[in-house]
Formats: C-alpha cells, sequence, structure tokens
C-alpha cells in the first residue's frame, strides 16, 4: 500500500500550513505595497527645508538683538 496524506503526523501538517500562510501573506504585502504604498510615496512632495526663515518679518528683526537668536527665531516660527 501507498502512503497517504493522512498518515503525516499532525505537528508536520501544522508546519505546512504555516509556511503556505507565511508565503500568502508575503505575497499580498508584496501586492500592497506595489499597488498602494509605493504609488502614494512617489507622489507627495518631499519636506520643506527647516531653515527657512519666518513669516514675520518684525519678530525676525526683533530677534537680532536677542543674544539667543536661534532660539528667538524658532519662537518667531511657533507664533506666526
Amino acid at each position: 500500500m501507498s502512503e497517504s496524506n493522512t498518515s503525516r503526523s499532525p505537528l508536520a501538517r501544522l508546519v505546512l500550513f504555516i509556511i503556505c500562510l507565511a508565503i500568502l501573506g508575503s505575497a499580498l504585502a508584496t501586492l500592497h505595497y506595489a499597488a498602494v504604498d509605493l504609488p502614494q510615496q512617489k507622489a507627495s512632495p518631499p519636506p520643506d527645508n527647516s531653515n527657512k526663515l519666518s513669516k514675520c518679518p518684525i519678530c525676525v528683526s526683533n530677534c537680532l538683538f536677542v543674544p539667543d537668536q536661534f532660539k528667538c527665531l524658532e519662537e518667531c516660527d511657533l507664533i506666526c
């Protein structure tokens, strides 16, 4: 008589099932990345440079006379 699949141990069937699930999950994750995530990453613009001067010229001109100018400019960015 030939050996059938029913003679496999339950542990072997469980391991085979888990491996199949891992392969299926990896394939679905790759498809999702290629279809959804990658186009969104290419469509979004890069972030602006954070070293821009503040948009409030009055606040920036007041920071010229402050000893800690960088902290003052950061506060200007928060205010404006």
